[in-house]
Parts: C-alpha cells; sequence; structure tokens
C-alpha cells in the first residue's frame, strides 16, 4: 500500500534497484501517481526524476520533455524541495531533453534549436561550462549533415567539464565521428582506451562494440569483430534501449554471412517491433533488419517465416516490404524536419551494403534456428548441369567419385537428387543410367553415408535403398544395406554392454548375408564385390564394438591391453577382400579401423605403422585426398609424444589437402580439434580458440551436433582461461541450448556447464552462477567419484549468497556439508565456510555477526575433522588461513580491534610454515596494517610494521611483495 509518504520513499528506493525495463517504468509511473496525493514536494521531485530516468533506459525519450517540464515547474515553486542530488540531476536531464527533441522528427528543427538556447543559457547562468553544450551542437549537426566539422572542432576541442558525458560516451561519439569519414582506423585508435578497460560506465564498452563492428571488419580485425558481437549482443539482448545497438548487431549477421543468427537475435528481440518511444533508435533497428532480410530474400528464402511485429505470422519476403516502407517513410520524415538529405542518404548507404566474405564468418555459436535452406527452384537451378552434360553423365561420374571415396561425391550426389526430386522430372531412357528406382536407391545409400544422422535416420534410409535395390534385382546391394543397418547401435538400450544376449547378437545373420553374396559374387551378379566389402566391414565395425565397447570409451576406462582377436580378424579378411579386388580407399578405411581400435587400447606403436602402410597405399593408388584423416591420425601419434611442431605441420598439411579437394566432411572438423589442442598445448590460446570456432563451424556443416558442441565448450573454456569471461559466457550460454549438447557425456555436458558457473561468477552474475552450479551438483549426485558433486555443492552455495538469496544459501550450505561428510571434501568446505563468513560479513555488517563468525567456527570444525582423519588440505596452514580470514571478517563486522589481534595469530601462523608460507605472511602484514592505519587510526604503527616487512620482503627475495608493501606505505604516510 502507498498510503503514506515513508511507503512510497520505500517504493522508490526498492524500484530504483531493479533493471531498467517496462516493469520498472511502469512503477515509477504509479509512484508519481502515488506522490502526488502528498503534499510534499521533495517526495514528488525525487519521483519525477525517478520517472525520467526510467523512460530515458527504456527508450521512450517521447515523454521525457513532458516530464522534464513537470520537474522545472516544480522547482520554481519549491526550491527547497531539491537538494544537491536533485539539483545536479536536473541539471543533467536538461541535455537528456536535447537528445529526445532530436530524435523525434514530428518536433521542428527550430524547437530543437530553440532548446539548445535554452541550454546554453541556463548553463551559463548556473555558471556550468559550456562544452555540454556544445556537445549536444555537434549531435544535431551530425544528423543535420551540416557544419559538421564545425561542430566538432567546436566540441572535441574543449576541455571537458562536470557535466560532460562521461568520458567513454565522448570518446564513443568521436569514434563515430571518424567512422563517417571513412578513417576507420582512426576512429579504433579512439575507442581504444575504451575497449581495454581504461574508460567505462554501464553502457561501456558494450555500446561501442556494436558501433565498431564494421570498422574492425573492414580493417581485418575478424577475432576483434567476431569477440565484440559475441559480448556486446550478450549486453544489448532484450534491452529496450539498445534498438540502435541491436541494429548494428542484425547488420553484422547479413554482412558475414551469418543470417541463422540474425533471425534468432531477431526473435530474441521481436518487443523492439511494438516500441515507437524513441524513433531515431527505431529507424537504426529497422534499417539493420532490413539489411538481415534483405540478405536472406537475395538468396531464395523469402517465404521463410520470421519473427516479426506480435499478432501477425511474417514471411521474409513481407517482414521485408512491410519495414522498407515504414523505415523509408521515417527516414524522410527526419529528412523533412532537418531540411536535407543526411538520414535518407545513411540509411541508402547501408542498406547498399554487401557481404564481406564468400564463406560465412564462424562466431564459435550453433544458431538455434537451422541454416534457412534454399528454396527448391533455386536448388535445381544450382544443381543443373552444363549444356553439354546430361543427368546420366552426372550419375556415372558420381558413382566413378564414389568407387573412389573422392569428397566431391558428396556434392554432386547432391546436385543429382535436387534435379531427380524437382517437380516436373522425367527420367532418361539409358541402360547404363538404369531405372528410376535403382538411382532413388543410390540416393537413399548415399543419404546414409551423411555425417551427423541419427542412427535411427541412418536405418531409415538404409532400409529404404536396401527394398528399392531388391526392387531392381540388385540382391546384392540390398544385403550389403541391410547389413550396415544391423550394425548400428541399438536405440533404446545399451548394446555396448559385453555380455549382450544372443537375441542381440547379430554374428549369425550377418554370417548369413555374407555367404549369401559370395553365391552372388560367384553367379557374377552386378556390383556384388563393392557388397561383399560392405558385409565385411559391417562385420569388422561390429567385432570393434564388440573390443572395445562405446560407452567404456566414454567414460574413460582403462582400456589398455583389451583383446581385439575378435577385431584383428575381421579386419584381416576386410583387407584381404580389398586387396584381392585392388579397392585401394577401402583397404586404407580398414587400416585406420584398425589403428583406432589400437590408439584406444594403448597400443600406439602399432597404430603408428598401420598408419603408415596406409599413407604409403595412399600414395600408390594416387589417391591423396584420403590422407586427410592420415595426416590427422599421424598429428594425434605426434602429439600424444608431446612433439608439438611435428603435430601441428601434420594438422595443417591435412586440412591444405582437405581444402584442396573440397572435403567438408567430419574428417577435416577433427583434424581442425586436433589443431586447437596443440595450440593449447603450447599455451597459444588465442590461437586455439581460433581452431575451436572454425572446428564447430566445421562440424556445423558436416551435421556432426554433438561433436560441434564439444568443440564450442572447450572454445568457451579456453576464451575463460585467457581472461575473455564476457566472450565465454556468450559460446557457453549458446551451447547448453544445441541439440548437440544433450547427445554429449553427462561429464561433459557438466563440464560445460562447470565452466559457464564460473564464468559468470567472474562477470558478478552470481544468481546465474549459482543455478548453473546447482545443475552441476544435481548432474554429479548419483557418480562415483562424491567429491566432485561436494566441491560444486560447496560453489553453489557462495554464488547463492552473493547473489543475496541467503535462506537458499543456507540450504546449500547444509546439502555441501553433508555430501562432504559423506564424501570427503576438505578444502572445498574449508574454502566455502571462508567465503560465506567473509559474504555474510562484508554484505550484511554487524546485524550478522552471529551468522558470520558460526561459518568460521564450521570451517575450524572442517579442519580438525581432515587432521583427525588424515585428509590432506590445500591450505599450506589452515590456522593461518583461518585466522587472516577472521580477521577480515570482524573487519567487516567492525570489530577492528579484535580483527588486528587475529591477523597477529596469522602473521605468526604463515611465519611457523617457513618459506611456503612467505607471501601469505606479507598479505596478512599489509592488511593488519590497513586495519591499523585505516580502522584505528595507528597510523605509525603501520608505518612501522611495513617498514619492517618491506626489509624483510627484499632480504628473502620478493621484490614484488616488497613493492606492494611499500606502496601502501607510502599511500599512509601521505594520508597521515
Amino acid at each position: 500500500m502507498l498510503d503514506t509518504i515513508d511507503a512510497v520513499r520505500a517504493a522508490l528506493r526498492a524500484n530504483d534497484e531493479q533493471p531498467h525495463g517496462r516493469q520498472r517504468t511502469v512503477t515509477a509511473e504509479e509512484l508519481v501517481d502515488a506522490a502526488e496525493q502528498f503534499d510534499e514536494p521533495e517526495l514528488l521531485a525525487y519521483a519525477l526524476l525517478d520517472l525520467m530516468e526510467a523512460y530515458e533506459n527504456d527508450a521512450e525519450r517521447r515523454k521525457l520533455p513532458v516530464v522534464f517540464a513537470r520537474i522545472v515547474t516544480l522547482r520554481k515553486k519549491h526550491p527547497d524541495a531539491f537538494d544537491g542530488w536533485a539539483r545536479r540531476a536536473t541539471d543533467w536531464r536538461y541535455k537528456w531533453v536535447a537528445h529526445a527533441l532530436r530524435s523525434v522528427p514530428d518536433v521542428p528543427l527550430e524547437a530543437v534549436r530553440r532548446w539548445h538556447r535554452e541550454l546554453r543559457e541556463y548553463y551559463r547562468t548556473a555558471g556550468h561550462d559550456l562544452q555540454p553544450y556544445y556537445g549536444e551542437q555537434y549531435h544535431l549537426a551530425a544528423l543535420t549533415g551540416q557544419d559538421v566539422e564545425q561542430a566538432f572542432d567546436l566540441w572535441a576541442g574543449r576541455r571537458r567539464s562536470s557535466f560532460s558525458d562521461c568520458q567513454a560516451c565522448e570518446l564513443r561519439a568521436q569514434a563515430r565521428h571518424f567512422v563517417r569519414l571513412g578513417d576507420d582506423r582512426r576512429a579504433l585508435g579512439v575507442w581504444q582506451s575504451v575497449f581495454d578497460g581504461r574508460h567505462s560506465c554501464a553502457e561501456e564498452p558494450h555500446v561501442s562494440r556494436a558501433h565498431a563492428l564494421l570498422p574492425l571488419l573492414r580493417s581485418d580485425r575478424v577475432d576483434d569483430a567476431r569477440s565484440f558481437h559475441l559480448t556486446g549482443y550478450r549486453w544489448a539482448r532484450g534491452r529496450s534501449r539498445a534498438a540502435e545497438e541491436i541494429g548494428l548487431h542484425l547488420e553484422f549477421c547479413a554482412l558475414t554471412g551469418n543470417e541463422p543468427r540474425g533471425l534468432e537475435i531477431l526473435a530474441d528481440n521481436r518487443d523492439l517491433f511494438g516500441q515507437h518511444g524513441d524513433p531515431l533508435a527505431r529507424l537504426h533497428f529497422l534499417t539493420g533488419t532490413q539489411q538481415l532480410l534483405a540478405r536472406l530474400a537475395a538468396t531464395g528464402h523469402g517465404d521463410l517465416p520470421v519473427a516479426g511485429p506480435p499478432g501477425t505470422s511474417w514471411t521474409v519476403d513481407a517482414l521485408l516490404a512491410d519495414l522498407r516502407t515504414e523505415g523509408d517513410a521515417l527516414a524522410a520524415r527526419f529528412d523533412e524536419r532537418n531540411g536535407t538529405t543526411a538520414v535518407g542518404d545513411a540509411r541508402r548507404e547501408r542498406l547498399a551494403r554487401t557481404p564481406l566474405f564468400a564463406e560465412p564468418l564462424a562466431l564459435g555459436l550453433r544458431a538455434a534456428t537451422p541454416a534457412p535452406a534454399p528454396a527448391a527452384a533455386a536448388a535445381v537451378q544450382s544443381a543443373a548441369p552444363a549444356a553439354n552434360e546430361s543427368i546420366a553423365e552426372l550419375v556415372h561420374r558420381a558413382r566413378e567419385l564414389h568407387d573412389l571415396r573422392h569428397p566431391e561425391a558428396v556434392a554432386l550426389w547432391r546436385r543429382i537428387e535436387a534435379l531427380a526430386t524437382a517437380d516436373g522430372y522425367r527420367h532418361p531412357d539409358d541402360p547404363e543410367l538404369g531405372p528410376l528406382d535403382l538411382l532413388r536407391a543410390e540416393l537413399a545409400e548415399q543419404r546414409a553415408r551423411r555425417d551427423g544422422l541419427p542412427d535411427r535416420e541412418l536405418a531409415a534410409h538404409l532400409t529404404e535403398a536396401a527394398e528399392l535395390y531388391q526392387q531392381v534385382g540388385r540382391t546384392a546391394q540390398a544385403i550389403g544395406c541391410r547389413a550396415l543397418a544391423l550394425v548400428l547401435p541399438e536405440q533404446d538400450a545399451d548394446a555396448d554392454s559385453e555380455a549382450g544376449s544372443d537375441a542381440d547378437d547379430p554374428t549369425a545373420e550377418l554370417d548369413a548375408y555374407e555367404q549369401q553374396v559370395r553365391e552372388l559374387v560367384e553367379a557374377e551378379a552386378p556390383r556384388t564385390g563393392d557388397a561383399l566389402l560392405t558385409v565385411l566391414h559391417a562385420k569388422a565395425v561390429f567385432a570393434i564394438r564388440q573390443d572395445v565397447p562405446e560407452s567404456h570409451r566414454h567414460l574413460g576406462d582403462d582400456l589398455d591391453g583389451r583383446d581385439l582377436t575378435r577385431t584383428e580378424t575381421a579386419i584381416a579378411r576386410l583387407c584381404e577382400e580389398a586387396v584381392r579386388q585392388g579397392d585401394a580407399p577401402t583397404e586404407v578405411n580398414a587400416h585406420q579401423l584398425l589403428a583406432r581400435a589400437y590408439f584406444l587400447t594403448g597400443r600406439q606403436e602399432a597404430a603408428g605403422e598401420l598408419i603408415e602402410q596406409a599413407e604409403h597405399r595412399i600414395e600408390a593408388a594416387e589417391i591423396p585426398w584420403k590422407l586427410v584423416a592420415v595426416h590427422g591420425w599421424q598429428g594425434e601419434f605426434a602429439l600424444h609424444r608431446e612433439e608439438f611442431g611435428r603435430a601441428e605441420e601434420l594438422a595443417q598439411r591435412g586440412l591444405k589437402i582437405a581444402a584442396q579437394y573440397g572435403d567438408r566432411s567430419a574428417v577435416p572438423a577433427r583434424v581442425q580439434m586436433l589443431l586447437a589442442r596443440v595450440h593449447l598445448a603450447r599455451a597459444e590460446h588465442e590461437s586455439a580458440a581460433r581452431a575451436f570456432t572454425e572446428a564447430a563451424a566445421r562440424f556445423d556443416h558436416a551435421g556432426e551436433a554433438d561433436e560441434a558442441a564439444s568443440a564450442r565448450g572447450r572454445l568457451g573454456q579456453t576464451l575463460a582461461e585467457t581472461g575473455r569471461y564476457a566472450d565465454a559466457a556468450a559460446v557457453l550460454e549458446a551451447v547448453r541450448l544445441e541439440p548437440g549438447f544433450a547427445a554429449l557425456d553427462v561429464r561433459e555436458q557438466a563440464q560445460v556447464r562447470l565452466d559457464l558457473a564460473r564464468t559468470l561468477r567472474e562477470l558478478d552474475e552470481h544468481r546465474a552462477a549459482a543455478e548453473e552450479f546447482l545443475h552441476v551438483a544435481d548432474l554429479a549426485a548419483g557418480w562415483e567419484d562424491g567429491q566432485v558433486h561436494t566441491a560444486v555443492a560447496c560453489e553453489a552455495a557462495v554464488a547463492l549468497a552473493r547473489a543475496g538469496q541467503w535462506p537458499a544459501a543456507d540450504l546449500a550450505r547444509q546439502r555441501a556439508l553433508d555430501s562432504h561428510r559423506a564424501a570427503p571434501h576438505a578444502d572445498a568446505a574449508f574454502d566455502m565456510l571462508l567465503r560465506l563468513a567473509r559474504v555474510t560479513a562484508d554484505t550484511l555488517g554487524p546485524d550478522a555477526r552471529d551468522e558470520a563468525l558460526a561459518r568460521l567456527d564450521e570451517a575450524a570444525e572442517v579442519v580438525e575433522h581432515a587432521r583427525r582423519e588424515g585428509l590432506e588440505l590445500g591450505s599450506g596452514s589452515p590456522d593461518g588461513t583461518l585466522h587472516d580470514t577472521r580477521g577480515r571478517t570482524l573487519v567487516g563486522l567492525g570489530r577492528p580491534e579484535e580483527a588486528l589481534a587475529e591477523m597477529e595469530l596469522a602473521i605468526a601462523a604463515f611465519g611457523a610454515l617457513g618459506p611456503e608460507g612467505n607471501l601469505a605472511r606479507a598479505e596478512s602484514i599489509r592488511y593488519a596494517a590497513l586495519v591499523e592505519g585505516n580502522r584505528l587510526d595507528r597510523t605509525q604503527d603501520a608505518l612501522t610494521r611495513l617498514e619492517a616487512a618491506v626489509a624483510w620482503c627484499r632480504e628473502i627475495g620478493e621484490p614484488q611483495a616488497a613493492e606492494v608493501l611499500d606502496d601502501l606505505h607510502t599511500h599512509l604516510r601521505r594520508q597521515h
């Protein structure tokens, strides 16, 4: 109830803590109404100022002038109702009104200029510097295109003042000026101090990251552009005030070939279509959206459903037409108001931009919206044979390439499928081509060979192919397809159990298939040789599954020394038949199958010998495209031997061959992953991040959703390890939503979420971090290694406390301690309790004395229990750490005298540890001096302590610690 002044004040304070957005704005409007019922001008002033702030940050600039007029009137009538903060806030908002008037085309230009004159006169009378006035003059000039250089010089050449925009925002405006002039290099130079963190604010560097995307791309700083898109959009997503920046991120997607990502962004921000409170920002959003839609329409996706204004179903073409009309009209209104063509010219220049890359720029993300498929007509056109190449000739060439396992066969079969399934297709009467059902059988079999298909789809394609082959009398090929389908992993059961039932064992059926095909070979039926190799390959695959179960590979069991007799026998028979038929590709594949089995079971030397044999066979048969996988394996062996240079050379060689022969399968993607791991092994994190990004994009193209998710998980982990937490969070948050994420092993899922939780913690997003820690704790609850659950539960408790979720934090702490009792992890429990004590004291203050000290008592109990049970503690001196933390906690509780006594105990405990405790002892000395100097006003005692400590650190060879202590000594001496 808002029926008292105190209740309204409390509500104003509570609303001030809420994030900006529609709910805060609505509440601010309600609080103005509530304040008006009282004869309390000060209360109404605060309510109106808060409402104006809500409008400014919720893209409701149209409403700002009316509210400000009420504030000015109230201030004239009741000047005493405005304290120092309210007076300054009112003076600051003169600039907001200038911005609002400039952003609404319905406001005449003369009215905007009249407000500028009023701002100038007010600031001059109030004794404020006029630099902010000249800033508003420049922004208006930049919008109208009149006297821009002169206005820029008058503003940028003046010294900043107390009412200037923050330095980061002013640098953004200056950089954008140079972007408009086409001087990207100078613009990026101006922006550098914002991007490296020297200047920042609530909006920066996030807003600047959006505006810098195009200059970065044009300057070939692709890695920076990718990073700025990931981190900048993560901030902008769902913010009504960020409509212009979201438009720039949409433009980025259009210019980099990431249209599916753009569709995601559009869906995320659909509410922006209904917001008209800031027409200039809306125009920028509409223009960016139009750029995206125009690219989709130009590539044949006009009928694709797309997120548009709520209440109607939209396609790309329909929304594009609607936005084009509105955007052109809105730009024309600005130009008519301004008396120039500057706004329309800028819009037309943006819409004329074309993609900057021949291939999509890999972002390290998978668009949740599937990459839109071309319309049927477009597909047929792209697949149409040359004038002198019939479909019969295409199929003949595809069959030849398939027999050679040439990667270009994949694209060629897809071209054939597009032609054969198009409306109006007429199948030629060609004996060499064969009947239509034969072609359909071949196409179904080729679909089954595509990477990344679920086993159910593979089985369906193989079954379809087998039926069609049977219908046209190709019995051997039908048997081959059935054999492959037979050895697919079970869908609803664990097919990898070592003791499967006889009913689940396909050996008898496979033997029968082999016998049938051999009989067909003797009868000289067509394609029987291929079918025999297919059946033998299926038997080899099943043998490997028996000897090296897939489930054990996921769980990381020790497979060294496992008996591979079945595998060796099956592959020997496959190789023998391949040699007899002169089928080099199949022989090479067989060597690789056995090499993989050897590698998984710890027989690297034998695996290496097989891969060398495969390389020689490839060279002799002149099928160099098969070297991609071979070089990948050789690189794996080199990495295993820590021959990093050799591993990189082999991976690069494999990728070069893949590019040369158009191999876009999962094989080069795995080689790219190898390259990423080589870079990680050499601590080349930036190169590793690029390689993981490229690997994920390759896996996406190959259809390997789970491996793509795994690559992006590694990418996020790598970014976090280099301190790029915002980038890492953007990647890892997206990984959780990928279809392939659910297919990952549960431990890998847990690792992705754990990395995300730690990343969010570093970004101070503690509530979101706590949710992820709790997810990981749930995943780990049933694991045999219970210490993982204990450690993660401890992290969750601290994150909940930092998020202010105290009841949940207390429950999580109890859960963690229960887990610690069942599966002891003394370090995690000890650290959790110490951090909880600090957070409790620092956040809740003296009122939480008992709770904070109770956590410290529990930490002491953990130490004692660990000592009794002989458990190891990572802290060199748990007693010293406990005293140090108790001292810092007592400072937060307002008890500095007791805190100093605890620090003395910590110093002594670390000193007793010997050289291993020197740095911890120096840190405790530093904090003790701070307590003496700043809390107890014993500056001289602090200086004396520091002088002795500096001399001691230099004596023991710790110059950095000495420097830190000396800096504090200098600071306290000046303060004294």
